[in-house]
């Protein structure tokens, strides 16, 4: 169990949470404001929004070094390439830092992978022009071991930063397993990103032994951190 004592592991982790309170679809202005108002008082990596909300997110966050991260295709990654393309400029002229997006995740089922990789480097390419990283949602709920591995190497190929387990809305939740497997293929040529049903501290912590580099946060870890007495960045 962790406690407000063990600040070392504290300063590991809060600096890797994408905060995600304002990701449901009843989150209005009020829940954005609040969701950046705990982001800066933690210190967090991002606060994750809509993309309707980015502007406004963006000139909350000004000068706080904090990132401001947008989803794309979310949660379904059914969107076509053009739609997403055009998804990813507006969210990056904006004001988006960072950019999620859902692999067509159909497409990866049936086998088209020609797609699934030109549809990435589409985005990750149109992202680039503003210099805003991609991280590629795989949502592993819906997948074997062997679909995953060859998302992750198409993911690779296409130019993404990140490989990210889960949207939080599908099946699927991060896993010991599938951190160790996308460590495992990635092999240092991708960061990893734990995401999707992520329930505390504890689970942030062994995420991070395994190599991920973010891992997702809800208001269920603010609340955590309260219950222990950390009220702020360490």
């Amino acid at each position: 169990m962790i406690t407000a004592q063990d600040t070392d592991i504290l300063k590991q982790i809060l600096p890797k949470i994408d905060y995600t309170a304002a990701l449901t679809p009843d989150a209005g202005k009020e829940a954005v404001r609040k969701a950046c108002e705990t982001a800066k008082q933690y210190k967090f990596a991002t606060v994750c929004v809509y993309p309707t909300w980015t502007k406004y997110a963006s000139t909350l966050m000004q000068g706080t070094g904090i990132g401001i991260l947008i989803a794309v295709g979310f949660p379904h990654g059914s969107t076509n390439t053009e739609g997403k393309v055009s998804e990813a400029r507006q969210i990056c002229i904006d004001g988006a830092t960072e950019i999620d997006m859902v692999i067509n995740i159909a497409r990866l089922i049936e086998g088209d992978y020609e797609y699934v990789e030109s549809d990435i480097r589409a985005v990750v390419e149109t992202a680039r022009q503003y210099g805003v990283g991609v991280k590629t949602i795989l949502e592993t709920g819906y997948l074997s071991d062997a679909l995953k591995r060859k998302a992750i190497e198409i993911a690779i190929s296409a130019g993404a930063e990140y490989i990210k387990t889960c949207t939080g809305f599908g099946p699927g939740k991060a896993s010991i397993h599938d951190i160790m497997l996308i460590s495992e293929v990635a092999k240092g040529r991708i960061k990893v990103k734990a995401s999707g049903g992520v329930a505390s501290l504890e689970d942030q912590w062994e995420f991070i032994k395994l190599g991920a580099s973010r891992v997702a946060g809800r208001g269920n870890i603010v609340e955590q951190l309260q219950e222990i007495g950390v009220f702020g960045a360490l």
